[in-house]
């Protein structure tokens, strides 16, 4: 019998306690595919007192200190579960330097501190896996990493965020505005009290980061990741879209990749009924990687939730324990990329897409052709015109839609800026990109 492999396990908030719950469900199944016992040796959560901890029946030593873990001689795996920059950062960090290996769930601290982490996995010969940073239970980094190993990857493309599609898809179905999802996504458990990390965007920006570092082999940097969130839909648009163009609208995360430069995006964008992402309901998340050998791979899965996250960082747990035990683990040079190197970033105004535009303007005459006459000027053709008669009505205008063809950003960014000025506009233009 090989020696127990020896975890220690920081932050048990939600996630914490899922793992803990499948480590000891699925106790047999973890270690024959690990080859050696798992022994979750202490767990640190300065939140709870002793008292508490004992309460919950977990059989481990107890801390509110994760010096105790980082400094423990017989502990291999630091499981770092607390989420955010710091001390996430620094716990890992130091991890690293006293020679544990990490598993951890964090992507705000990957996307973030991406050179940082990697450089340390590089000086001190240990392993860091974060499966359950994006996509929850999706094995989407096991799938870039190693299963489309041998593949360029040109593109890919998610609804990366579990709370922000349970939002839209209550809007579009059942026609909420965007305070009434909100809320109906806290009391269903998927947005927290403070939702702005996921709506605005931010959540996804750090996952499609990570996955486009991964697959360029490079760092992709999170300011690079040009954002905008859902805080703007109107449920209104998407009725409008689904009834006369068959289009839907989910949040998406879009990294373009050549070997020199990275076009990375999110943003809500139109898609056609008939994408598989169409049909990606609530709280689940998809994937599409698009490889020069294997074509276009989709992945399909819960993205939030207490089980798929934990399942993920079990899964990492395994296999990593598999590896210590066998005495493998680090021992291979790492040479996954450059993590030190970076690729040009595509400028905004340089990204190009079809868009959706919604004026709200004075009923008069000429104002069609105003608009026109401006988007024509800045290089903006029109593909349809639409002036729906009872949709949009309110006191300050009536509306006309506009459906472009594919126009450079800056150039969109420049006549709308030049329409906004004109007196026949009565509120602020809506924008919404096409991805088809």
């Amino acid at each position: 019998m090989k020696a127990p492999v020896r975890l220690g396990l920081v932050g048990l908030g939600t996630v914490g306690g899922g793992v803990i719950e499948l480590l000891e469900k699925n106790r047999a199944l973890i270690e024959s595919k690990a080859g050696a016992p798992v022994q979750l040796a202490m767990v640190c959560d300065k939140k709870l007192t002793p008292k508490q901890f004992k309460a919950m029946g977990i059989h481990a030593a107890f801390t509110r200190n994760a010096d105790d873990i980082i400094n423990h001689p017989g502990i291999d795996i630091f499981i770092e579960l607390i989420g955010g920059y710091e001390p996430a950062r620094t716990f890992v960090l130091k991890a690293l330097h006293a020679g544990k290996h990490v598993v951890t769930a964090n992507k705000a601290l990957l996307a973030k501190y991406w050179g940082d982490v990697y450089e340390h996995t590089r000086i001190y010969r240990r392993l860091v896996y974060f499966e359950a940073a994006v996509g929850g239970g999706i094995p989407v980094i096991q799938a870039l990493n190693e299963g489309l190993a041998g593949n360029r990857i040109s593109k890919i493309t998610g609804i990366l965020n579990g709370t922000t599609n349970y939002m839209l898809t209550r809007m579009s179905q059942a026609g909420l505005d965007y305070a009434a999802a909100v809320k109906e996504a806290q009391q269903a458990g998927f947005a927290e009290a403070d939702p702005t990390f996921d709506v605005e965007g931010t959540d996804t920006a750090h996952k499609i980061a990570i996955l486009a570092s991964i697959a360029s082999g490079t760092w992709v940097r999170l300011e690079n990741v040009v954002t905008e969130g859902i805080t703007h839909l109107d449920p209104r648009d998407m009725e409008f879209v689904r009834k006369e163009f068959g289009y839907v609208i989910k949040l998406l995360g879009i990294a373009r990749l050549t070997p020199n430069s990275v076009e990375a995006r999110v943003h809500p964008a139109l898609i056609p009924e008939s994408h598989p992402f169409a049909n990606v309901q609530n709280e689940y998340n998809a994937i599409s990687i698009d490889g020069d050998a294997v074509g276009d791979v989709m992945l399909y899965g819960k993205g939030a939730g207490r089980l798929a996250a934990a399942s993920a960082v079990v899964s990492d747990i395994t296999y990593l324990a598999r590896q210590v035990a066998a005495g493998t683990a680090g021992k291979l040079p790492y040479v996954s990329g450059d993590h030190r190197r970076h690729l040009q970033a595509v400028r905004q105004d340089d990204m190009a897409s079809r868009f959706y535009l919604r004026f709200t303007v004075a009923d008069r005459p000429g104002v069609l052709a105003g608009i026109s006459g401006i988007l024509s000027k800045l290089g903006v053709s029109i593909a349809g015109v639409f002036q729906p008669e009872h949709a949009f009505q309110n006191e300050r205008g009536v509306p006309i839609m506009i459906l472009t063809h594919a126009a450079r950003e800056g150039a969109m960014r420049r006549a709308l800026r030049d329409i906004a000025r004109q007196s026949y506009i009565r509120a602020e233009t809506v924008l919404l990109r096409i991805e088809e």
